[in-house]
């Protein structure tokens, strides 16, 4: 969406919360219905503009149990350094120059955003956008990647836990396929609740579509049958609404369940292997070429998870990225 003349990018709408106006990556209407505020952890997001001078945006945190952490971004590079803080910062935003030298002059769009394009890339809960001084405009559409890839599922998804935003499965994947990134995964639910699936299938127009299915649904106590109910509903629209749009299916990921260990909260009532068998069968039935059933148990290694056996490491994001990509 368009804010202050500001590409807020994974944004849905603001939302207004106890007198203030935050972003959501999603409707109220659908938060509402989900019951659930993930969609107010802005990890995948970005603000994007195009600076026509020196600008200025200043970013309060809104985080209640980590630091905000964000990368900037000049098209595809990096500033090599992040920011971090635990209230408020004001991060510059410069033409990209070497020596003076214009870089988006230099390099034409070398490889997916132009030079011209920065990306503030926000890894943390929310922000509020304080104030933004300087010459600035939103990107133009042949500034950015023309393939659009979106995905959706749990905290996995959403970019937990690697060591940096740009770390994510999603990322990577994105940035290897020279692609444009809308990332809806939603950190400790991503259930495929209808009210999700009928703001998904009409977010954008996709060329890549991924979704994780999820184990978040397992552990929420959810039989096979609601699982697969959901699960189907999801699929059959988004092949519906999304016609030319690849979609890989990806199921339950490796996890402690795996393993033999179980996690005290957990009320689970059916097993990974069901709903990963449910998936599968759920994929074939559609019957449609541009949707890929991605096998979980290669996607992932237990040595590139995290400790908490459920979370992969900055490793475990590239392996599943490699294996995504090794399917298309």
């Amino acid at each position: 969406m368009e804010h202050q003349g500001l590409d807020l990018h994974g944004i849905a709408e603001l939302v207004e919360v106890r007198g203030r106006k935050i972003l959501s990556r999603y409707p109220k209407s659908v938060n509402d219905a989900m019951g659930h505020t993930t969609a107010y952890q802005l990890n995948g997001t970005e603000i994007r503009l195009v600076p026509q001078e020196d600008c200025f945006i200043t970013l309060e945190s809104l985080g209640r149990r980590h630091a905000t952490k964000v990368m900037v971004y000049y098209g595809d590079m990096p500033y090599p350094e992040e920011f971090h803080f635990e209230k408020e910062a004001t991060i510059p935003v410069m033409i990209a120059k070497y020596n003076e030298v214009i870089l988006s002059d230099k390099f034409r769009q070398p490889y997916s955003f132009s030079f011209k394009v920065v990306r503030i890339c926000i890894f943390s809960d929310n922000v509020l956008i304080r104030n933004i001084s300087g010459k600035h405009r939103i990107p133009h559409a042949d500034e950015v990647p023309m393939t659009k890839m979106m995905v959706y599922g749990s905290s996995v998804t959403q970019g937990y836990f690697p060591t940096a935003v740009d770390l994510t499965y999603p990322n990577i994947l994105a940035r290897s396929i020279k692609a444009d990134l809308s990332n809806y995964g939603l950190a400790g639910t991503a259930l495929c609740e209808k009210a999700v699936t009928d703001f998904l299938k009409t977010s954008g127009t996709y060329d890549l579509i991924v979704l994780e299915l999820s184990v978040n649904m397992l552990t929420a106590g959810m039989t096979t049958k609601q699982y697969a109910e959901r699960v189907t509903y999801m699929m059959t629209e988004m092949v519906k609404h999304q016609p030319r749009a690849k979609i890989i299916c990806l199921g339950i990921l490796p996890f402690y369940g795996d393993y033999g260990m179980a996690y005290a909260r957990d009320t689970i009532v059916s097993s990974a292997e069901e709903f990963r068998s449910t998936y599968k069968k759920i994929v074939m039935s559609l019957n449609n070429p541009n949707v890929i059933y991605a096998d979980p148990l290669k996607a992932l290694s237990m040595h590139n998870l995290t400790t908490d056996f459920i979370h992969p490491s900055n490793f475990g994001m590239i392996e599943i990225a490699e294996y995504l990509k090794s399917l298309l």
